[in-house]
């Protein structure tokens, strides 16, 4: 096996800040005006940033929690305990910034509040589902769904979506991190390790397979397949399975030979998925969002780990800041969409406020140039970086501190030898 754990790795950490990135341009992209279709195309394809990410925090989680026999450095409560200090943090942050903005954008009203349903974007909406869209959800229920939050368990609910959305991932992440010291140790003792990713590869595309078959693109099946934990969990063993296949010398020294054309052949899984969703989105939708694409995936996973550590101290020193940042980044994004949007129009309506009402267009009051998003990125970016380093790092050292004692000690090394 490559000796590589105390191996930091710089490509990984550019990859999750890009693959969070992505997704805020994903979520963004519909407030603008006049995006051409092919950038609107590669956009549209989000989805294959969030898989890479799951992906990837199993492959980081093995390198950095696993020991050289592959066994948890401590015990599985303390493991899970560790993780939620960082993920806790940075979840009610953002939901308290959500409910902030959600109270000071929209008036409080006694029939309770509007979620968002997720829909098949190729499948035509019910008479209904249209109803059920249109009805607000009331306040007990409301309250239900914000206990769901604070218990982080709201990915396990498939009708709609509320508050901070994409906070699923980080529900997600915790029942993955709960599974993790049960099933990363096996994974990593699997000498096929190949036959094993094409069986969780299988299993992964399965659900979405038979969804597809039976003809099931209601929003429940929708919302299922996008966030439910049991569902999203291959692509985090894949992860772990990929960091097995990591530590033998030949694939390791492979990939660090052909890094750049296995970077390139797995964004092509980009372009093939755009392909296969206009061929037939109705039946290919499921397996493009959930499935088909982890292969290409894993190899943008594997050419990003081969990078080689930057000589620069100041490049290694950002790659660490922006990687930690990737969920910041990925959690605080949703709620200032709309906040954001409002403001830039209300900036460029100042700004030409003249030429608009010289022109007689009142479509220009409310359409948001392209050229804005790079300002939009690098604000989301900014605030996430001082969010890391100023609340969710102290907050996450300061709970660490109040764990058990022994909780913060390495796992005896004779409990590993009787695992």
């Amino acid at each position: 096996m490559a000796t590589s754990k105390r191996q930091r790795y710089y490509g990984l950490e550019w990859l999750r800040f890009l693959m969070a990135l992505w997704m805020v341009a994903y979520h963004f992209g519909g407030i603008y005006d006049g995006m051409p279709d092919m950038l609107r195309s590669f956009i549209g394809m989000g989805f294959f940033a969030t898989s890479t990410f799951f992906m990837l925090s199993g492959f980081l989680l093995a390198h950095v929690a696993l020991d050289d026999a592959g066994e948890m450095k401590m015990r599985g409560p303390a493991f899970v305990a560790k993780r939620l200090c960082n993920l806790y943090p940075i979840h009610v942050i953002t939901m308290l910034l959500a409910i902030g903005l959600l109270l000071l954008q929209y008036p409080i009203r006694p029939e309770g509040v509007y979620v968002y349903f997720n829909t098949h974007p190729y499948y035509p909406l019910s008479d209904e589902a249209q109803a059920a869209f249109s009805e607000r959800l009331s306040w007990p229920g409301a309250l239900k769904h914000i206990a769901l939050q604070l218990t982080l368990l709201q990915a396990w609910e498939p009708r709609f979506l509320w508050l901070n959305g994409a906070s699923w991932s980080i529900s997600a992440l915790l029942f993955f991190y709960a599974c993790f010291p049960w099933l990363a140790p096996r994974l990593m003792r699997v000498q096929r390790w190949g036959l094993v990713l094409v069986a969780i590869w299988g299993l992964y595309a399965l659900g979405p397979l038979l969804a597809t078959l039976a003809g099931a693109f209601d929003y429940v099946t929708v919302g299922v397949l996008h966030r439910n934990p049991l569902f999203r969990l291959p692509e985090f063993l894949a992860g772990i399975v990929l960091y097995r296949a990591w530590q033998s010398d030949r694939v390791s020294d492979l990939i660090r030979r052909f890094r750049y054309p296995v970077l390139a052949l797995g964004l092509c899984g980009v372009p093939i998925g755009v392909w296969l969703l206009k061929l037939d989105g109705l039946h290919l939708y499921y397996l493009t969002h959930n499935g088909f694409l982890l292969p290409f995936q894993a190899l943008v996973l594997l050419s990003a780990s081969a990078f080689t550590t930057p000589n620069s101290a100041t490049v290694r020193a950002w790659a660490q800041r922006l990687g930690e940042s990737a969920l910041c980044i990925f959690a605080l994004h949703t709620p200032l969409i709309g906040p954001t949007a409002r403001a830039t129009r209300w900036l460029l309506q100042r700004w030409h406020e003249g030429w608009v009402v010289d022109s007689g267009n009142a479509a220009l009051k409310f359409a948001i140039p392209l050229w804005t998003m790079v300002f939009h990125l690098a604000l989301i970016v900014v605030l996430a970086l001082l969010m890391q380093r100023f609340v969710v790092a102290p907050m996450r050292h300061w709970l660490e501190a109040r764990l058990p004692v022994a909780w913060q000690q390495r796992r005896p090394r004779l409990a590993v030898a009787k695992a």
